[in-house]
């Protein structure tokens, strides 16, 4: 019985690992559809959340957002808005974030999960890194990127997911104090991280 959240670099295996993991210890895999939700609850589009999370251009929202009521922008631009106020979002993924962790016997991916449920009970918090040259070699035989673009790809994902993570954590964001264990997944198969973060958790 426990709450297992995974941070991970991109294209580190993170996903696939966690779905094994979760089917595993029969617990339940939470990643898009938390990324839904939270899109409901702030009455935007997932491709204007998936902006914010991926873009600092949004920034630029962000200080429209001040400028003008929240009335007014949803006025002019309708249900579907464009703007993503970044302390609503992070109040409205937090919340998601502990009422999830509160079902208990769930795997959750990504999305800060380790910062709001850092001080949480019986939640275990894993970090998964690979060397770049692995990751390059996983980003294009399993998430479809074409090899040529692979090296852009991750330093602009890696970018996008510091300033994620600076924006919604603060300072410290990334501490390795966070975090029970940190996986090198460019020195063990899949098979063997599942099988170290099972005798953690046990």
């Amino acid at each position: 019985m426990a709450v297992i959240t995974i941070s991970r670099d991109y294209a580190a295996g993170g996903r696939r690992l966690g779905r094994s993991l979760a089917k595993k210890l029969n617990y339940q895999y939470v990643d898009k559809s938390l990324f839904q939700k939270i899109a409901e609850d702030l009455d935007v589009s997932e491709n204007n959340l998936e902006s914010f999370e991926k873009s600092r251009e949004y920034w630029i929202s962000n200080i429209f957002s001040k400028l003008f009521s929240r009335d007014y922008v949803q006025r002019i631009v309708g249900r579907d808005k464009r703007v993503v106020e970044e302390k609503e979002y992070q109040d409205s993924l937090k919340h998601l974030i502990r009422e999830t962790a509160k079902e208990d016997n769930v795997v959750i991916i990504g999305r800060v999960a380790y910062f709001f449920l850092k001080d949480t009970p019986n939640c275990f918090h894993i970090r998964l890194s690979a060397p770049k040259d692995w990751r390059k070699r996983y980003a294009v035989e399993n998430l479809n990127i074409p090899e040529h673009q692979a090296e852009s790809v991750l330093e602009r994902r890696d970018i996008n997911s510091l300033w994620f993570r600076r924006l919604i954590c603060g300072e410290g964001y990334d501490s390795l104090h966070y975090f029970h264990l940190t996986l090198n997944m460019g020195f063990m198969p899949p098979e063997k991280a599942i099988g170290i973060i099972i005798l953690l958790i046990s």
